[in-house]
C-alpha cells in the first residue's frame, strides 16, 4: 500500500552480480516465526529479511534497483526499509519556497519502505517484496499540478507501473521462486495464473472488484463528475483485494487517498496566496493569476464526499 505526506515549507552503488555483500546474517528462515523476533537488533531483522528475499531472482533484482535509487540519495536499503505498523510505502512530497519569493518553488520527493512488525518471517518476506516494488517503480507525481485528477490517481495507483498490481504480481513471483508448494495454495495468485503464467492483466480484474460496495461507489463517483464507466474493469464481483491502510477494496481506498491529499494541497495552496499577497505581488502578475487559476480549478467547490 501507498501512503502520500504533503509538507510546505518557507529531499551505495554496486557493480556487483548480488545483494549478499551487505548481508551475512546468522540464523535459519523460520516462516512461522515473528519476523522481529528473529533478533533484539532491528537492523538485523531487516538484514535477515533482505538476505533471505536475496535468494529468489525477483528479489534480488527488486534489492538491487532499491540499492541504486537510495544510493542516488546518499542512502542504503538499511535507511530505506524500516519496522512500521503496517507494511506501506510513504512517500513525502515536499514543496519549498520562500515567503520573500513564493513563485520560485522546489519539490523534492522522499519514500520509505515500513515492512509490519507483528507479521511472520513469511509474510514479512512478502510484504517486502510488494513495498520494494512501489519503491521502486512507483512513477512521482505531483498534486500541486492542474493535472491531478481522481481518475488517474486511481487508474495509477491500482493499474500503474509501480502500482498495487505490480506489486502484487512481483510478490506472487517471489513466492513461487521461493517457495513453490505453497505458490499452489495462494488462492490470489493462483487466480491471476494461467498455465504457470502470472497474468497482469488478470490482476487488474481482481483488484477492481468492489462487491456489495459497487453501488454505493457508483453513487459517490457521480458525485464527483465521475462515473462507474470511467474504470472499465470495475465491478460488483465478490471482493478480492482490501486496503489494509483503508479497510475497503483498493479503488475506493485510491478514492479516499485521493480526497486526503487533494484536502492538504488545497490548505497548502491557501497559504501560499497568503504568501503572494504579503510579498506584495500583484494579482494581475502572470505567475500569480496562473498560479490562483490552478489553485481554483482545483480547489474550488471541493466537496469530501463520505461513503
Amino acid at each position: 500500500m501507498m501512503r502520500y505526506l504533503l509538507i510546505i515549507l518557507s529531499l551505495f552503488v554496486c557493480a556487483c552480480a548480488g545483494a549478499s555483500d551487505y548481508l551475512f546474517v546468522n540464523g535459519s528462515f523460520n516462516p512461522t516465526k515473528k519476523w522481529t523476533d528473529f533478533s533484539s537488533d532491528n537492523e538485523t531483522n531487516v538484514r535477515n529479511l533482505i538476505q533471505h528475499l536475496a535468494k529468489s531472482k525477483t528479489g534480488k533484482e527488486l534489492l538491487l534497483k532499491a540499492k541504486k535509487k537510495a544510493a542516488n540519495n546518499g542512502e542504503t536499503l538499511l535507511d530505506i526499509i524500516k519496522i512500521g505498523n503496517g507494511s506501506l510505502t510513504d512517500t513525502t512530497l515536499t514543496r519549498r519556497f520562500s515567503k520573500d519569493n513564493p513563485e520560485h518553488i522546489v519539490y523534492e520527493s522522499h519514500s520509505i519502505v515500513f515492512v509490519n512488525k507483528n507479521l511472520n518471517q513469511f509474510d514479512a518476506l512478502l510484504d517486502l517484496a510488494h513495498e520494494l516494488t512501489h519503491y521502486n517503480y512507483r512513477q512521482d507525481f505531483n498534486p500541486y499540478k492542474l493535472n491531478f485528477t481522481m481518475s488517474e490517481f486511481i487508474k495509477n495507483t491500482i493499474e500503474a507501473s509501480g502500482g498495487e498490481v505490480h506489486a502484487f504480481v512481483k510478490e506472487c513471483h517471489v513466492l513461487k521462486e521461493l517457495f513453490p508448494s505453497k505458490f499452489s495454495t495462494k488462492k490470489n495468485c493462483l487466480d491471476i495464473s494461467s498455465n504457470g503464467v502470472i497474468s497482469y492483466q488478470k490482476g487488474i480484474e481482481l483488484f477492481y472488484k468492489v462487491g456489495p460496495l459497487y453501488e454505493d461507489f457508483s453513487k459517490l463517483l457521480n458525485m464527483t463528475g465521475l462515473s462507474a464507466q470511467s474504470f472499465p474493469k470495475l465491478s460488483d464481483d465478490s471482493i478480492s483485494f482490501v486496503s489494509s491502510a483503508y479497510g475497503v477494496p483498493y479503488p475506493i481506498a485510491a478514492f479516499k487517498e485521493y480526497r486526503t491529499v487533494l484536502q492538504k494541497v488545497c490548505e497548502n495552496d491557501e497559504r501560499r496566496v497568503a504568501y503572494y499577497k504579503k510579498a506584495g505581488r500583484s494579482p494581475a502578475s502572470t505567475n500569480f493569476s496562473q498560479f490562483v487559476k490552478t489553485y481554483q480549478s482545483k480547489c474550488r467547490n471541493v466537496t469530501f464526499y463520505e461513503m
